[in-house]
């Protein structure tokens, strides 16, 4: 896709910079483990079952997978082994695993995390992608921790006095826009960009710094001029809300829905808006019924419907 280093240097980044961020910080190691495997294990397992299924009835139809038994294969395998309509899968487990990671990490001195954070870096950077072809890509998890522990220190340092008068000042919104700024013109000079799914960290150090500048902008920018357009029209937090709430269920389904429209849909932008509604739409009746807990980790609502 054109112009698609400008996306990979910070796409993948920001979902786990944003899970450090909003990490507990009261919750236990096991309490951790249960609300993971509650959130992220039970739906993975879940659409593991379902799109393996899926993937086997389009292999008696006009329509099969290029190789039914090596899709599902890679699939039970995970990482980057998984292919379409598993190609998500690789996020979850990773993120599973990197939680739990920083939860044991975020207990020990800042020097302890800065230096599992580099190791993990480091160790992302094997040839040959290996770490990406461990088993449900467990290998990355310690790389990623460290965009985690980002996340989170800089939700620390936005909550001081200090941070917080930072952020929300007048200057908080121009501040992210020039971290963006930073960031996105420093691939546009010739700095490397990352696919993390093949352990693709770019150039070691450098690129995942970018990346965390410009998730620092981003996180800026959308809690000052983002935020304060939302609070002007308060129904749009609403909306935002329920969608938000479907990003399990858009995460698993999105790549089938793609595959199905391929060969009818052309133009990738109109591919993307299609799958889009459909998971959106799809993802807001199902958190409104009894399979929520299980396709898109929510709890069953009260007076949910079968």
């Amino acid at each position: 896709m054109p112009g698609e280093e400008y996306l990979q240097i910070w796409r993948m980044p920001l979902f786990f910079f944003l899970s450090g961020y909003f990490l507990s910080v009261t919750r236990t190691f096991g309490g951790e483990l249960s609300t993971r495997w509650r959130t992220l294990g039970i739906p993975y397992l879940v659409w593991l079952v379902v799109l393996s299924a899926l993937v086997i009835g389009h292999h008696f139809t006009p329509w099969p997978f290029e190789d039914t038994w090596a899709t599902v294969t890679g699939a039970l395998i995970g990482g980057g082994r998984t292919d379409m309509p598993f190609l998500a899968f690789w996020f979850i487990s990773v993120l599973f695993v990197a939680a739990l990671l920083v939860r044991l990490l975020v207990q020990l001195p800042w020097w302890v995390q800065a230096a599992a954070a580099v190791a993990g870096l480091w160790l992302a950077e094997t040839p040959d992608s290996a770490m990406s072809y461990t088993v449900l890509g467990v290998g990355l998890a310690p790389a990623c921790a460290a965009y985690m522990l980002a996340g989170f220190w800089f939700r620390r340092f936005s909550e001081t006095a200090a941070g917080s008068r930072a952020v929300r000042s007048v200057w908080g919104g121009p501040a992210g826009v020039a971290l963006i700024a930073v960031g996105i013109g420093s691939v546009a000079l010739g700095a490397e960009s990352m696919n993390m799914k093949w352990s693709g960290f770019g150039t070691f150090l450098l690129s995942p710094a970018l990346a965390v500048l410009i998730c620092v902008g981003l996180t800026i920018l959308f809690g000052t001029w983002a935020e304060a357009g939302v609070r002007a029209v308060p129904a749009a937090g609403s909306v935002i809300s329920q969608l938000v709430r479907t990003g399990t269920l858009v995460v698993f389904l999105h790549p089938y829905i793609l595959f199905v429209i391929w060969g009818a849909v052309q133009a990738p932008p109109v591919r993307v808006l299609i799958a889009l509604v459909v998971c959106w739409s799809l993802g807001v009746v199902v958190n409104r019924t009894r399979l929520s807990p299980y396709l898109t980790g929510l709890p069953r609502p009260a007076g949910a419907r079968a």
